[in-house]
């Protein structure tokens, strides 16, 4: 068991007012929502970049009652770059209910009472370094089937940016970034190989990744590190994926795989294709890949 804090959920009265309170006091964003066509309930999940953790907002219709959400005897805390900015932002909003002087900390309430606090960004309310891209690497997996919920774009935007900070030969970085969320595009994109692609037709977006290969030698290499770099922040965001081979590869109608992408989304010359990271939104939670300790045996000390 390795359980991991993914969201909170918080009732409140008034959504908007909620979604308002958190996007000025804190910089949150909405990251997606979800409800019942009969509209009778709505989650909206809250987040930043900052954090990979999110509040859940929960609204019920026909509630008039205040909800008691912990007040301040279950609070959440939030970390700040600038503590005496942020101090400020607050009590321009009014909204701070508490202030600990000595331990250099306060508490701001939003509008259904619950208690924030608010501490600064010191190395020790930092998470520990590593935990998250070990975990993301547990969580990975070749997810083929989606649930049809869209990818929401500051999620896809967490990907192309994990792809785009990658690491490449003296930084030469020779790779293009496709990105296909068209309907149609993306079922004639499922047709780049014999088989092996046909999850395109029902995810929500693609990113192609190309290469030019006369601005570097590794450029395979490049590409392989921007790819599994997008697939672990994916991984990181909830977000499943695939990832398509096209070097190497041949499409159903006999062309090659680099030949039937360059035409379908109009890749010039020198351009060439390494490989296509398929994205939607899981139908089910994929479980945590335990380490597998038999793999420590591939490790060499010294010698091999």
């Amino acid at each position: 068991m390795d359980g991991k804090a993914i969201h909170r959920c918080l009732h409140v009265l008034d959504l908007e007012k909620s979604i308002a309170f958190y996007e000025k006091a804190l910089g949150m964003t909405e990251i997606r929502r979800m409800g019942p066509e009969d509209g009778s309930w709505t989650n909206v999940f809250m987040g930043s970049d900052a954090s990979g953790f999110q509040l859940e907002l929960t609204w019920n219709r026909g509630r008039t009652e205040p909800y008691d959400n912990g007040g301040r005897d279950s609070h959440l805390a939030f970390t700040v770059d600038d503590y005496e900015a942020a101090r400020a932002l607050h009590e321009e909003m009014g909204c701070i209910c508490h202030v600990n002087e000595a331990m250099g900390l306060y508490f701001i309430e939003d509008p259904d009472g619950c208690w924030l606090e608010i501490l600064p960004n010191k190395a020790e309310f930092a998470p520990q370094a590593g935990v998250d891209v070990l975990d993301a690497m547990a969580r990975r997996r070749s997810l083929r089937r989606y649930s049809g919920e869209p990818v929401p774009q500051a999620l896809l935007d967490c990907i192309l940016e994990a792809g785009l900070r990658s690491a490449s030969g003296r930084s030469r970085r020779p790779w293009e970034l496709i990105v296909v969320r068209d309907r149609a595009t993306l079922d004639d994109l499922a047709e780049c190989r014999e088989q092996g692609a046909g999850m395109l037709t029902g995810a929500d977006a693609a990113i192609v990744v190309v290469a030019d290969p006369t601005l570097a030698d590794t450029w395979v290499e490049d590409c392989s590190i921007v790819m599994a770099n997008m697939q672990l922040e994916a991984a990181a965001s909830g977000v499943g994926s695939c990832w398509i081979q096209g070097r190497l590869r041949q499409a159903a109608d006999g062309r090659s795989t680099h030949e039937f992408v360059a035409n379908l989304l109009k890749v010039p010359a020198p351009y060439q294709l390494e490989a296509i990271l398929s994205l939607g939104m899981p139908g089910a939670e994929a479980p945590r890949r335990p380490f597998d300790e038999a793999l420590l045996g591939k490790v060499h000390w010294e010698t091999f």
